[in-house]
């Protein structure tokens, strides 16, 4: 008990020491509205401008949580914030991450709320994809098809994507991704593993939110 005591006592002299201050991230946490030009910033929930600053024109669609920013200004003067170097845009407590241009087709930049927070972020957005499509063409008399083939077709696609909190790492919201990035969890390991293939993809999301449930993630903010 006596080594516990003074273990924490360390610890908390140690965070004395950098001035900093811990705050667990939960989905109930709520981030400082503006604009973070990196994860780092993120993580120690200081934007690099709040929002009290700016002046911003965009549009969030409420369906999707997919925010569309036309531009960003600096309250008072013309100055524009550059678009390109916003990693992430915070509004009502939830940030939303930037959607690369080459992974969504819209015009304009494009940033995905993070819909779970934690050690390991999940986010979604739609978009649309090419797609070969069978198509056959029917005899009128017969009813069978007696000319078949291929088109390409733009098909809605909803995008599944995790964030790990730590490194900014971003990968597809898949089981193999996900087993990569829970080794720290033994027993999820083997829990998701064992399923059958058809369970897994159905109990994915389940197991995400117990990770991120026992493996906690921390907001280390200056006091500066």
């Amino acid at each position: 008990m006596q080594k516990i005591i003074i273990i924490a006592l360390l610890l908390l002299s140690v965070g004395q020491l950098f001035g900093q201050d811990t705050s667990l991230l939960t989905k109930n946490y709520r981030f400082t509205n503006g604009v973070y030009f990196n994860l780092e910033q993120l993580k120690a929930d200081q934007p690099t401008y709040p929002m009290s600053k700016l002046v911003v024109h965009s549009f969030t669609n409420p369906q999707t949580s997919l925010t569309q920013v036309d531009s960003i200004f600096l309250k008072g003067t013309k100055q524009p914030i550059p678009l390109d170097s916003i990693w992430a845009i915070c509004m009502d407590g939830v940030p939303a991450i930037r959607v690369p241009n080459d992974e969504i087709n819209k015009e304009l930049p494009n940033f995905a709320a993070l819909k779970l927070r934690g050690k390991i972020c999940y986010y979604t957005y739609p978009d649309y994809r090419t797609k070969k499509v069978r198509v056959a063409a029917y005899n009128p008399l017969t009813g069978r098809p007696y000319r078949q083939g291929y088109v390409e077709r733009e098909q809605e696609v909803f995008i599944e994507k995790i964030l790990h909190f730590q490194t900014g790492e971003v990968k597809d919201f898949t089981v193999k991704n996900l087993l990569s990035w829970i080794q720290d969890d033994p027993l999820l390991v083997e829990t998701l593993t064992e399923l059958p293939k058809e369970e897994q993809h159905e109990k994915l999301f389940k197991c995400l939110l117990i990770y991120v449930d026992r493996n906690p993630a921390y907001i280390m903010m200056n006091d500066e």
